[in-house]
This record gives structure tokens, C-alpha cells and sequence, in this order.
């Protein structure tokens, strides 16, 4: 019994071991500094922070997760950086290859100012 717990341990532990590095890294969407922002049109948090990134005059891409081409990019950037993509809030923020599920809008305004000069 206790070598059958060991063995179970041994493979479970490998399997992490195999899920962490096997992961690809993310590339970068842009070469220079750039803000992605990931949501749904009918979305209020990601309309509030869209709205807080044009009231503080920061450039941004929207990108629309019902479109299938822009959802498929984004779930294997999650999976690529180890964020859940089963069950996730919006939006979802890239900023310079960061990627942040349902961000703080005053923290994602001045990390912006800072990265985005």
C-alpha cells in the first residue's frame, strides 16, 4: 500500500514537473511597448476600463473574445502563461506580454503610464 502511494506521488509530482515546462512561452504581440485589452462589448467591467484608459488618454487595442480567431489567440496565451481559461472574468489585459485576468483599473492605468512611455 505505502509503495503504491509512493508510486501515485511520484507520478502525480512528474505530471506537474512535465505540465510546467513543457508550457510554451509567450511571444510578445508588438516588438515595442504595447496595451492589448481583451473583452465583450456587452461587458461592463471591460466597457469601465476601456472607458478609464480613454479618460486618462492611453493608447490601447480592443480585441473581442466572440470573435472565434481572437478567443483561440488569447486562451493559448492564458494556457502559456498558466492562467485558467475554462471559467474566467473579463477583461483580460496584456500589457507588454503581462497577461492579467479582470485587472485593477487605477493599478493597470499607472503601471500603463509607466510602461507605455
Amino acid at each position: 500500500m505505502r509503495n503504491l502511494l509512493l508510486l501515485l506521488a511520484l507520478c502525480g509530482g512528474g505530471y506537474q514537473a512535465w505540465e510546467h515546462f513543457s508550457r510554451e512561452s509567450n511571444v510578445p504581440l508588438h516588438a515595442g511597448p504595447y496595451l492589448a485589452v481583451y473583452g465583450r462589448d456587452a461587458c461592463g467591467y471591460t466597457q469601465a476600463t476601456l472607458r478609464q484608459l480613454n479618460q486618462a488618454g492611453i493608447r490601447y487595442r480592443y480585441h473581442s473574445v466572440d470573435e472565434p480567431a481572437v478567443s483561440d489567440l488569447l486562451h493559448r496565451r492564458m494556457q502559456n502563461a498558466g492562467l485558467e481559461v475554462r471559467r474566467y472574468l473579463l477583461p483580460v489585459v496584456d500589457l507588454n506580454n503581462a497577461i492579467t485576468v479582470h485587472p485593477d483599473n487605477r493599478e493597470l492605468v499607472a503601471q500603463a503610464r509607466q510602461q507605455l512611455r
